[in-house]
């Protein structure tokens, strides 16, 4: 009997340590499942800045992330994604008129992400461990 009792405190043991990870896996899901249900809710393009505001960061500090992940590079002003995620949906360039300092009017290229691409960047950016402020304790 003692022995059997041994084995039952030992699987008690296993067990609680077995829920505790649980419970934390399932806070994590739905850290991200809330964050998630915010992004799809939406269909509106986003700039940059929306998106790096997600993450305490400016749009400059974020796009510079990016780039260092491999994921765009800038050319003539414009970021733009490189081709193994340039077909996928994550982005939309639109035009932009301005006036230039000297008062000659101008057109500018804009990137802005899509909710495809702002699920994108969370998947990958949860990789190197950067989370949204939603998501922080």
């Amino acid at each position: 009997q003692m022995v059997e009792n041994k084995e039952l405190k030992k699987e008690n043991v296993r067990l609680e340590a077995e829920n505790v990870q649980l419970t934390i896996e399932n806070q994590e899901l739905k850290h991200d499942k809330n964050y998630l249900d915010l992004i799809m809710r939406s269909k509106a393009l986003l700039t940059i800045s929306q998106i790096a505001q997600d993450y305490g960061m400016s749009g400059k500090a974020m796009n510079k992330q990016l780039a260092d992940m491999g994921i765009q590079y800038s050319i003539n002003g414009q970021w733009i994604l490189y081709a193994k995620y340039k077909d996928c949906g994550y982005v939309s360039s639109r035009s932009i008129d301005i006036t230039r300092a000297d008062g000659r009017p101008d057109v500018v290229l804009h990137t802005e992400w899509t909710q495809a691409g702002r699920r994108f960047l969370y998947e990958e950016l949860k990789k190197r461990g950067i989370i949204p402020m939603l998501e922080r304790d």
